[in-house]
């Protein structure tokens, strides 16, 4: 390290003012898995059957939806514990801080791979997509 760093009372104040916003989000995200989770138990117990070609669509969402909730989750989960260590900060220290910004890491760390696999998928459903499309031009 080149040196010591120190915190002041304004870099330590911001940081306790994103603390409610950051709960806040944590939190509704968690009940936003909560709906999701009902939301999929629904599609899997039968409760959108649907007639004809739909008629499996339920339990493949229902799956779908579980595995959102779990994908979901861990965000809030890292947010919710970066709040705590904001919390803990006034009273432990550069530990908490430490913590904080570790629990911080975390989340953006998840984030941003879970961007790149999106748009790893979204480049491979396109190029699915012309591939399919060219396939089909050459068949009629």
């Amino acid at each position: 390290m080149a040196g010591e760093f120190q915190v002041s009372e304004n870099m330590l104040d911001s940081l306790k003012a994103t603390r409610p916003w950051v709960k806040f989000l944590a939190i509704l995200g968690f009940i936003v898995c909560g709906l999701m989770a009902l939301a999929a138990l629904a599609f899997l117990g039968g409760a959108s059957r649907m007639p004809g070609p739909m008629a499996g669509f339920g339990p493949v969402m229902g799956v779908v939806y579980l595995l959102l909730v779990l994908l979901y989750f861990f965000p809030c989960l890292y947010l919710y514990r970066y709040a705590g260590a904001i919390a803990r900060i006034p009273a432990a220290g550069q530990g908490a801080m430490e913590e904080a910004l570790a629990r911080q890491k975390s989340f953006w760390k998840f984030i941003g791979i879970l961007t790149a696999v999106i748009l790893g998928l979204e480049l491979l459903a396109i190029v699915g997509a012309i591939a399919f499309g060219g396939l089909m031009g050459m068949h009629h």
